[in-house]
């Protein structure tokens, strides 16, 4: 397999991000670490483009939230118009890595509640992504390893092969539900090891070895200025 090639920053293609879906518990053991059940058919929400942030430099987490965890996803860039037999090949022309960030404490109590997550999920700075990578066939992203490095050591490491639902299945389903074209993108899932971001942390995002993102965790607590 070879290396993923072009590249285009984040911010050349913020600005031509229409919608953000996301997949919940597309990994068993993520499910499973979280005393979720797995899925049967798959879990989809949105996050607003408002929640963008670009992994690099300074990741900066909100002071009203005390509970962030991290989730390491595969990120596909919907290049095409999507139809009803279009397949991930056909429309994906490129991927990022990026950072599903959740308010746990947030999530437990709506998810108790039977509320919406939109809250824990949809926060700005939520939705953190790497520069987006194109690739010469797209077996290139099914047979990956990315993996999250936090402080110095790898806490995520990531196969498409093991997604309950794989790429052609996600982009159907959102296409059917609630339309998939050109200019969204797909958080496709992540895999087990989320944990918190503290401020201070220091990320570091790998796809098969390669370095994808570096950046600096901080948390604006209070006092601490804007």
């Amino acid at each position: 397999m070879g290396d993923f090639n072009d590249w285009r920053s984040a911010d050349d293609v913020f600005p031509g991000i229409r919608n953000i879906f996301c997949v919940g518990r597309n990994y068993r053991e993520h499910a499973n670490e979280l005393n979720n059940a797995v899925p049967t058919e798959p879990m989809i929400f949105a996050k607003p483009t408002h929640s963008l942030s670009a992994a690099t430099g300074v990741v900066t987490l909100p002071a009203d939230r005390t509970s962030i965890h991290y989730e390491l996803e595969i990120v596909l860039y919907i290049a095409q118009p999507v139809t009803a037999s279009s397949t991930a090949r056909d429309v994906v022309g490129a991927v990022a890595l990026g950072l599903d960030l959740t308010d746990r404490d947030a999530q437990d109590k709506l998810k108790a509640k039977g509320h919406p997550w939109e809250l824990a999920k949809g926060f700005v700075g939520s939705a953190v992504v790497s520069d987006f990578y194109q690739f010469d066939d797209f077996s290139q992203v099914r047979d990956a390893t990315f993996q999250f490095e936090l402080n110095g050591a790898i806490v995520q490491t990531g196969h498409p092969t093991d997604m309950v639902f794989d790429f052609d299945t996600l982009i159907q389903h959102v296409h059917h539900h609630f339309g998939l074209t050109q200019g969204d993108i797909l958080f496709t899932g992540t895999p087990a090891g989320v944990g918190p971001l503290r401020d201070g942390d220091t990320g570091r995002f790998y796809m098969n070895g390669q370095t994808w993102a570096d950046f600096k965790v901080r948390h604006n607590v209070a006092g601490k200025g804007d």
